[in-house]
Formats: structure tokens, C-alpha cells, sequence
């Protein structure tokens, strides 16, 4: 199993702060990018931007996990998005049909 690995990037889209997250990101480790979302909310980030570019695995109970750390940042009046998705997060998004619910920004 690869661990889940969560990184700041610089964001080419200010405000947002971007996670790079690489590895597997289910069930297992997604309290991982939970606390990572909470403690830059509670830091004052509002904007938060979430590549997936290097998930290698990603399993349906992550997807409803960010849907809820999308509405937690909504009623921190931010936001969280998704970017630059790896083909097993868009094949798990698909199968979820999680696609509306989870905005995605392209890359600049």
C-alpha cells in the first residue's frame, strides 16, 4: 500500500493554497488530508485547492470524505476544489457520480 503523501504547493491560483496529495487516498488514510483541510481552515486559509495528479488508488468513501471537506470550508466561507485528477480518481468519480459535487479548477 502506498501512504498518502500531502504537500503545499505555491498556487498558480491565487488565493488558493494548493495540497498536492500523492499515493493511495481511501478509507485508510483520508483522516490524513481531514486534519490537513482542518488545520489550514482553522489557520485562516479559505481557498484550498486539491491536486490529485498523483493518487494512485482512490476508493468512494474518500470522495464523499472531500465532498464533506468541501462543505466544512464552505461554512468557513472558503472554498475547496479539485485539480489535475489522476485516471482512478476520474473512473471512482464516474462511478460515484460525484463529478457535479466536486468542482474541479483546471490548471494555469
Amino acid at each position: 500500500m502506498d501512504r498518502l503523501t500531502i504537500r503545499e504547493s505555491v498556487s498558480d491560483n491565487p488565493p488558493f493554497l494548493t495540497l498536492v496529495l500523492s499515493g493511495e487516498l481511501d478509507v485508510v488514510n483520508v483522516g490524513k488530508l481531514s486534519d490537513t483541510v482542518v488545520y489550514e481552515l482553522e489557520a485562516g486559509q479559505r481557498h484550498l485547492l486539491i491536486d490529485l495528479t498523483g493518487v494512485t488508488w482512490c476508493d468512494s468513501g474518500s470522495l464523499f470524505a472531500l465532498l464533506g471537506m468541501r462543505h466544512a470550508a464552505g461554512h468557513a466561507s472558503g472554498s475547496l476544489s479539485l485539480t489535475a485528477a489522476s485516471d482512478c480518481v476520474h473512473e471512482a468519480l464516474g462511478l460515484t457520480r460525484l463529478v457535479e459535487l466536486l468542482p474541479f479548477i483546471e490548471p494555469r
